[in-house]
């Protein structure tokens, strides 16, 4: 439930404005690189080079070139066995090589040895300290690291991972986006909400705070985690954050599978110290979290297209404790007030739509009360409040991926759907005012790589997000109308004393709204000799319609609680204009490269791109400048002096 609650609290924050958030060339495979050498060290040309994946048994061919080079771009993801044959050495196998999204696995030279090509001879190499093949700095967690390490199982957020990256550390309550685990991480000391979201190359960034859209949290969904943190190359150009990427695991040549779950029940926890500050708190609020699911995968055509899929659910059954120790009248307050205050609008409406007007979670008062708030009551007592109220969750997850393999020719289809339902969640909710968030996200992708010859491949990329969540509705009432009824939610009451508790919704509740996310890629590489030539294109279209209008019913904020008796509010505010908004926007990103091998010993990561962002912000100023040229629709009264029009009286 922790891990879904990053997108309730940083959209609660920021949603007064919209922020449409780009993604451009990103990559869903890999390449490996290496130079045949003799065991002197001169180069061999014309060797005969195959890479052959383990899971799948897919074989990419390639030749060394006059300078011994060979590369394999665009791959899937994966261990690979790569054999070297050359007349009259024998042929150097090196197994167990990993490939990894957006990354150059560089092998470096590879010594043959005179003999017979029919000899085959294991090549044992370790992992480079230091990249040599490209400046950019990528770490990737696969295999064991992701079915057995700390933190990330039970559905806890592979975000996790990252913070045991050097430069990278948690950005705990200064996160301000979603997060896939734990409070979200800060790479190099930015902003937690700079880092790029992808699945498989594809665009997964919230377009309004930033972090994940859909959430991708079961490794035993996923083949590899991959978080770029420095030097970025030229197909990666949407911001200055880390990229996370995060590639779904495909099916193999041999049939594979797991059954998960856990259970974590309030009966086996004790009280923390946040819940031993409660009064009548005499044990953990109710909790049981069921996690469990499954997982498939394997060969439909041996060495030819191959299945992956899994379903995972979470339902979280809990209470929460919603409690406040700002100021509030209580049950005796309110009834002393009423003989101070009779007929009083203001007391009717704290009586109706206050803390204890509201009777869902069985409020009561919290510490000792407290009298001489009010001076025109000064006998009324007044106290923080508190209520438990159930708060549970509905988390479900389904993917599937399809992948085949046809001679020169690879493609691969996936799905992901991510459902969150989060009930009663916090808004004001000592006081009573708590908000459903049903969101539902899907995710699908079609790849098709081709190879045009050994040396050059090309990669086309079609895929397609839809985001639908909304803050409103709860299960104790009315209290929290729905995004279909905006205007009939209670105005917002506030105080500008400290420690006195308003009551009423947040003027950002209820609102919703869909993001659709189309989006083509492409990325050819070329080896040209000691270059590795690449470039890309990516066009992004946005469309997300919003139902949000702040304020649309209202705020009435009070200097204290005598003012509020008196009915005499020092700020009122309210909004006019249309609540629902159609967002458009459209992005263009092109790049090209050069990994160029100067010398064994020295490579030039060479780039150039070129950003075009759209501004589907401008969707104010239209509104605005047609509405108010319009002296029959316009807000304001061009007669009156400026002052009292750009701060109206209500």
């Amino acid at each position: 439930m922790l891990i879904r609650k990053g997108r309730i609290i940083a959209i609660v924050l920021s949603l007064m404005t919209v922020l449409c958030i780009p993604s451009f060339g990103q990559l869903l495979k890999g390449s490996i690189s290496g130079n045949a050498v003799d065991p002197e060290g001169a180069v061999i040309a014309g060797a005969k080079v195959r890479a052959t994946s383990t899971a799948t048994g897919s074989v990419f061919n390639t030749t060394s070139d006059n300078s011994g080079l060979f590369r394999f771009s665009l791959i899937p993801p994966g261990e690979y066995k790569v054999e070297i044959i050359a007349s009259g050495f024998n042929t150097a196998v090196q197994n167990g090589v990993l490939v990894t999204a957006g990354r150059d696995t560089g092998l470096g030279s590879i010594k043959l040895a005179v003999g017979q090509a029919n000899t085959t001879v294991e090549v044992t190499a370790e992992a480079p300290l230091i990249e040599s093949t490209q400046s950019q700095v990528t770490n990737t967690f696969a295999g064991t690291q992701l079915s057995s390490f700390a933190g990330i199982q039970e559905n806890q957020g592979l975000d996790n991972l990252a913070l045991f990256v050097p430069g990278v550390n948690s950005s705990r309550d200064n996160n301000f986006s979603n997060s896939n685990g734990g409070g979200g991480f800060s790479s190099n000391g930015l902003r937690g909400r700079n880092n790029d979201q992808q699945i498989d190359g594809q665009n997964n960034n919230d377009n309004s705070v930033g972090g994940p859209s859909l959430f991708v949290t079961n490794p035993e969904f996923v083949q590899q985690y991959v978080l770029i943190t420095n030097q970025f190359g030229p197909e990666y150009g949407r911001n200055s954050g880390s990229v996370v990427n995060i590639i779904t695991k495909s099916g193999g040549n041999e049939w594979h599978g797991s059954v998960f779950g856990s259970e974590n029940n309030s009966i086996l926890n004790s009280m923390t110290n946040f819940e031993k500050q409660f009064q009548g708190l005499q044990e953990p609020p109710r909790l049981n979290d069921e996690f469990g699911g499954f997982s498939i995968g394997g060969p439909v055509a041996k060495n030819k297209v191959f299945f992956f899929g899994g379903f995972d659910e979470e339902i979280i059954s809990q209470k929460g404790v919603f409690s406040s120790d700002n100021l509030t009248p209580t049950p005796a307050g309110l009834a002393a007030l009423a003989g101070c205050f009779p007929g009083s609008a203001s007391l009717s409406a704290l009586t109706t739509f206050g803390p204890y007007g509201i009777s869902g979670g069985s409020p009561q008062p919290l510490g000792t009360p407290v009298t001489g708030v009010v001076a025109g009551c000064p006998a009324a007592q007044f106290a923080g409040v508190q209520r438990v109220l159930p708060a549970p969750s509905h988390i479900f997850d389904w993917i599937s991926r399809m992948d085949i393999q046809l001679g020169q020719d690879t493609i691969t289809g996936r799905y992901i759907l991510n459902r969150n339902n989060n009930f009663n969640t916090e808004d004001n909710g000592a006081a009573g005012y708590v908000v459903n968030v049903p969101d539902l996200n899907q995710a699908a992708l079609v790849s098709w790589t081709h190879n045009l010859s050994s040396h050059m491949v090309n990669e086309l990329r079609a895929s397609f997000g839809r985001t639908n969540v909304e803050f409103g509705g709860n299960t104790i009432g009315n209290t929290e109308p729905t995004t279909q009824n905006l205007d009939q939610a209670v105005t917002n009451v506030s105080f500008l004393t400290n420690g006195l508790l308003g009551f009423g919704p947040n003027t950002n509740f209820p609102q919703g709204r869909i993001v659709n996310t189309w989006q083509g890629q492409d990325n050819w590489n070329y080896v040209l000799g000691k270059h590795q030539l690449k470039a890309g294109a990516n066009y992004t279209y946005q469309r997300s319609p919003n139902t949000f209008l702040p304020n649309i019913n209202g705020q009435f904020r009070f200097a204290n609680w005598d003012a509020f008796f008196a009915n005499t509010p020092s700020v009122v505010n309210i909004a006019q204009g249309p609540s629902s908004l159609d967002f458009r926007e459209h992005d263009t990103f092109i790049y090209a490269g050069d990994d160029w091998k100067v010398s064994q010993a020295l490579t030039l990561n060479l780039g150039l791109t070129w950003s075009y962002y759209g501004q589907p912000a401008n969707i104010f100023n239209d509104i605005t400048t047609a509405r108010e040229s319009n002296p029959a629709t316009a807000f304001w009264n061009p007669a009156l002096p400026l002052s009292i029009r750009t701060f109206p009286r209500i």
